[in-house]
């Protein structure tokens, strides 16, 4: 295969990946670009392959070693999936919180956010959350 059109075809690709759900992207870190340290913008949203797991950047941010995941860790935010809900984050920010009624697991159980913007876990905001029966 000629490089144009290998080129063009990871090109296609990346531009469908944009169109794929989180949930749906979190079955396949490996297909996104990992991080060149070409000191490239990074735009906030982009998701990346780091290490085998799915990250999205929470802010605009270069492509440089002192912003990658595992130095600057609050710059970014794990894609992750359990059964088709999402696995809450270490660190909820503005950027990462739960919206009103979403589902998300803490550990091995599910729960339900009680309101809209939701930054704490069930454990500091018992109040803001309620546990669901899961059923297999």
């Amino acid at each position: 295969m000629k490089p144009a059109n290998r080129e063009h075809i990871y090109r296609t690709i990346r531009a469908g990946l944009e169109l794929v759900d989180d949930r749906q992207a979190s079955e396949g870190a490996a297909l996104y670009p990992e991080m060149q340290y070409a000191n490239a913008l990074i735009k906030a949203g982009t998701r990346i392959n780091w290490n085998g797991v799915l990250k999205r950047a929470s802010v605009d941010l270069w492509d440089t070693t002192e912003n990658n995941p595992d130095n600057a860790p609050t710059l970014w935010t794990d894609v992750a999936y359990k059964k088709g809900y999402r696995i809450a984050p270490d660190v909820f920010t503005s950027t990462n919180a739960a919206a009103m009624g979403e589902l998300m697991w803490f550990g091995d159980k599910l729960y339900r956010s009680k309101m809209d913007g939701n930054v704490y876990t069930p454990e500091t905001a018992p109040n803001a959350w309620e546990l669901v029966e899961v059923t297999e």
